[in-house]
C-alpha cells in the first residue's frame, strides 16, 4: 500500500474512532480502535527513519494532523472514561470491604438502598 493510500485509511479510520465515541457504542469503538491499529502499524512501517527524512511538506503536514487528531480522540477518551467512573460511583456505593460476608459484625448479605 503507498504511502498516501496509507494515510488516507488512517484518516478514515480516526473519523470511525470518533464516531464510535460520539454514539458511546462500545463495541463499534472497539472495532475501530483494532482497526486503527492495524493502520498506524502500515503507516509506521510506511514511516520507516529513512523514509521520514524524505517526505513532502504536504505528506508530512498530514501526518502531523494525524497526530493532532489522535490527541483530540485520545482526550475525548479520557474525558469519557471521568464520566463514566463519576456515574459508576453515583449509582453505586463506595467499596468498604467484601460485599456478602460479615460486616461489622452482622450476618449475611448487605442491602444497599438509594439515599434518603
Amino acid at each position: 500500500m503507498s504511502l498516501d493510500a496509507t494515510l488516507t485509511s488512517i484518516e478514515a479510520q480516526l473519523q470511525d474512532l470518533q464516531a464510535a465515541l460520539l454514539a458511546s457504542n462500545p463495541q463499534t469503538f472497539e472495532q475501530a480502535a483494532v482497526q486503527l491499529r492495524g493502520a498506524a502499524v502500515a503507516l509506521s512501517q510506511a514511516l520507516a527513519p529513512s523514509a521520514a527524512a524524505t517526505l513532502e511538506p504536504a505528506t508530512a503536514r498530514r501526518v502531523q494532523a494525524i497526530g493532532q487528531q489522535l490527541t483530540r480522540v485520545r482526550d475525548q477518551l479520557a474525558r469519557v472514561m471521568a464520566l463514566t467512573e463519576r456515574q459508576a460511583a453515583s449509582l453505586l456505593p463506595p467499596v468498604e470491604g467484601v460485599t456478602y460476608g460479615p460486616s461489622s459484625g452482622a450476618r449475611g448479605a448487605r442491602i444497599y438502598r438509594a439515599p434518603g
